[in-house]
């Protein structure tokens, strides 16, 4: 492998933010009911999609929402 010389922090890597940041999954909104937990989950590799998920006492979990289906809001969201 060749050495290459670049400027400070204009140097090609093969660690992206996408390489990063595309299996990690976000947790929020964690809500306990009974023997049940639940939360809100974001799934970088559905396209961003948040889905509620249920554990139950048994330690199954489960999700709420429907597949093709976001719980996220874009209330807040500035345009289209």
């Amino acid at each position: 492998m060749k050495a290459e010389v670049a400027s400070y922090g204009s140097w090609r890597s093969p660690i992206t933010t996408d390489l990063i940041t595309a299996r990690t999954i976000g947790l929020r909104q964690i809500a306990l009911c009974g023997e049940n937990i639940y939360w809100s989950e974001l799934r970088p590799l559905e396209s961003g999609r948040n889905v509620i998920v249920r554990q139950g006492a048994n330690g199954e979990t489960q999700d709420i929402t429907p597949t093709g289906f976001n719980v996220r809001t874009r209330v807040h969201e500035y345009g289209l």
